[in-house]
């Protein structure tokens, strides 16, 4: 079987290990142009571009996909049996997923149609969803819309961040990426038509990462847990930004902000439903700490308000 896969994230690469440990031929990785990144906005490539040079497979990045001749007749000129998508970001026109004979799969991390979107494993947790899943599906002109191939189930589980849960994901799935993929090439497969309400997971905006105590602790506790590692949630404390890298939540009517005492090493906040327990916390240009470390050095009490 001989691929070319389109990927820009890092969830990509067990999947690409997976292909290459089974003998599948990368003709080529087409991927984002890099991007500046870090303090120095040095361009920065992105992942799948470095595991495919460090495997000696061709790669392409780019800008755009449609109304590009070149890129098309570049694509055909692999003569791949399919295309496979993960994580690639772009939107790819039916003249470009239409050129190999099998078309072009794509692995979406979400039971469809549910959560179709950018960001399908963020909305499980902000919803609270535990029981999801992984779908395999042919690409239509639509956004997450096509036929299905093959589906999954996995638990979110309640210890996990956004970066933990998907670190996970992307390794259990690559193999059921692999399979499917070459059950469709050899004709053991039949696309079956979505089915269901759809729900959207649209891109998550760094806006939302700004917490208040005026929600409820579980809102809270999912959007710490939704929004880390990169997103960096805070609550605005003393004119800076109090980023909060683990927290969860109890029962409790309490007013919000107020300090209300603390747990072992958690310091424990009223919010406008329940109570919610900051476990590892960390000021601007300061190395992150536990709850009662952070309230000790803040001179916090109980009665006194985080703000």
């Amino acid at each position: 079987m001989r691929i070319v896969f389109f990927a820009t994230d890092d969830v990509a690469i067990p999947s690409l290990e997976e292909f290459l440990s089974r003998g599948v031929e990368i003709t080529a990785v087409v991927t984002s142009p890099d991007a500046p990144a870090g303090r120095g906005r040095k361009l920065k490539p992105p992942a799948p571009k470095r595991f495919a040079e460090a495997h000696g497979i061709e790669v392409l990045q780019p800008e755009r996909l449609r109304k590009n001749p070149e890129i098309r007749e570049k694509l055909k000129s692999f003569n791949a049996d399919l295309f496979v998508v993960l994580a690639y970001g772009k939107i790819i026109p039916s003249s470009i997923f239409n050129i190999p004979p099998r078309g072009a799969i794509n692995l979406h991390f979400s039971l469809l149609p549910a959560l179709r979107g950018a960001a399908p494993v963020r909305w499980a947790i902000l919803k609270g969803i535990k029981d999801t899943g992984a779908t395999v599906f042919l690409l239509d002109k639509g956004l997450d819309t096509g036929p299905i191939l093959a589906t999954m189930k996995f638990r979110i589980e309640d210890s996990e961040n956004y970066g933990e849960a998907m670190g996970r994901i992307a390794r259990i799935t690559a193999p059921f990426l692999v399979e499917t993929a070459e059950k469709w090439v050899q004709g053991k497969l039949q696309p079956v038509p979505q089915e269901g309400e759809p729900s959207f997971a649209p891109k998550v905006e760094k806006s939302m990462a700004a917490l208040s105590f005026d929600e409820p602790a579980e809102i809270l506790w999912r959007k710490i847990r939704a929004f880390n590692p990169d997103l960096k949630p805070w609550f605005p404390f003393r004119g800076e930004r109090l980023i909060v890298h683990e927290a969860f939540y109890r029962e409790g009517d309490e007013v919000p902000g107020k300090v209300l005492g603390r747990d072992g090493r958690a310091l424990l906040v009223g919010t406008s439903r329940g109570i919610l327990e900051l476990h590892r916390v960390q000021l601007p240009g300061r190395k992150p700490v536990d709850g009662v470390s952070f309230a000790n050095g803040a001179r916090l009490r109980p009665g006194d308000y985080l703000l």
